[in-house]
């Protein structure tokens, strides 16, 4: 129990034992799946799962097992960022150092206290096994953190040094065979530079991905960046800043999935001192125009927030301010809601395990005082969660 001793007021998940019974009794229950919240919901666990959900019945209440009293709170599905950067790092460093390990663990912690039990972590620029190790020590229970997905990325990452479909396929199977859960492209860096790749070298990559049972990520921010990801059938589109309606249409007919991520350019257009802060309300309104669009034209929504990057301090902010830009523009709370739950587990392909309050599902519950469909802020301010069967935060 290598990191226990950092965290001494919470119980690790590997302390857990299996078929301990635990009792839920919610106030209303947002279940990620229907667009009604539903009232004195009652959720079984057995252990680290979900055994049943069911109407609460006072008389039954003394054969409720551990009976954890929710009865004024809301409770909803463990929510998920799908784009983050929670592993801090040194380029210039062989391996991350014991400094920026602390860093990460501290982060990690945050994280899953503002109640999001999963992440999607889309690079570090550390040495890429770095990643593989946090991933790995959160799945041993060493540290408390939301469970970790992974894209592997490093120092000039972006053009991988090689040009070429041959060339760059072989990146592509470097990255996987070191454990990376994701590849992660690049359309472009800046905000005005033109497409790193080739139609023909994006489809190379994400054929040899897919073949490998892998799924793509693609950062674009211009509207040819985003339509050659689009016409390359990538997985999702990171940050999208612009994308035009008739690639809008055929992100929805390929069931590509938007990670639209405009709460960091908010924050960014409102802090001075930033370089070339004045470009950002412009790229705000770009940003958030798309984001209209692509829920208009039905395209799939997951939430990402590019959470932990280093940027006028918008890595100590809690990723669930997002919510309330995305309901100013026009998506419904419940969508909202959606997006960083259901919709979010299917992009990772994790829909089976999490995403949703049903039986069967792992125990990644979270709970708000307040109803977050009338004010999706409430979110911002959440008070209990459990992940994996265990309570790391319980109302005060």
């Amino acid at each position: 129990m290598r990191f226990a001793a950092l965290y001494p007021l919470l119980v690790l998940p590997s302390l857990l034992g299996a078929g301990v019974k635990t009792t839920l009794h919610c106030g209303v229950l947002i279940d990620g799946l229907s667009q009604t919240a539903r009232s004195h919901i009652v959720i079984e666990l057995d252990g680290n799962r979900i055994s049943a959900v069911g109407t609460y019945d006072p008389s039954k209440s003394p054969s409720y097992l551990n009976l954890i009293d929710l009865s004024s709170e809301t409770c909803l599905p463990g929510l998920i960022d799908t784009h983050a950067h929670f592993i801090a790092s040194d380029p210039k460093a062989p391996v991350a150092n014991a400094v920026l390990e602390e860093k990460t663990r501290k982060d990690l912690l945050q994280t899953l206290r503002y109640g999001f039990t999963t992440i999607r972590n889309l690079g570090s620029d550390a040495v890429w096994p770095s990643d593989v190790r946090v991933r790995s020590e959160v799945e041993q229970g060493l540290y408390p953190s939301p469970r970790l997905k992974i894209a592997l990325v490093a120092p000039n990452y972006q053009d991988f040094r090689v040009k070429g479909p041959d060339a760059l396929k072989k990146k592509i199977d470097e990255i996987i065979t070191l454990g990376s859960d994701w590849v992660k492209l690049f359309g472009d860096i800046g905000w005005a530079d033109p497409p790193r790749y080739s139609e023909e070298e994006l489809r190379a990559m994400v054929v040899e991905a897919h073949g490998k049972g892998v799924k793509v990520a693609m950062h674009t921010i211009g509207p040819e960046d985003s339509r050659r990801a689009i016409a390359s059938h990538v997985d999702s589109i990171e940050h999208g800043v612009e994308i035009r309606d008739e690639d809008l249409q055929k992100m929805r007919s390929f069931g590509i999935v938007y990670v639209p991520t405009p709460y960091v350019i908010e924050y960014i257009a409102n802090h001075p001192g930033v370089p070339d802060r004045e470009s950002f309300p412009e790229r705000l309104a770009r940003a958030t125009d798309t984001f209209e669009r692509a829920f208009k034209a039905g395209v799939k929504i997951a939430f990402g927030t590019d959470a932990g990057v280093d940027a006028a301090g918008f890595n100590t902010v809690n990723p669930a301010g997002q919510f309330r830009l995305m309901v100013q523009h026009k998506m419904p709370p419940m969508d909202a809601i959606q997006s960083a739950t259901k919709n979010a587990a299917e992009l990772l392909d994790m829909d089976k395990l999490i995403g949703t309050v049903e039986a069967g599902k792992l125990a990644d519950i979270v709970a708000v005082t307040g109803d977050p469909l009338q004010d999706i802020r409430i979110l911002e301010h959440v008070d209990f969660v459990m992940k994996d069967g265990t309570v790391f935060r319980s109302p005060r």
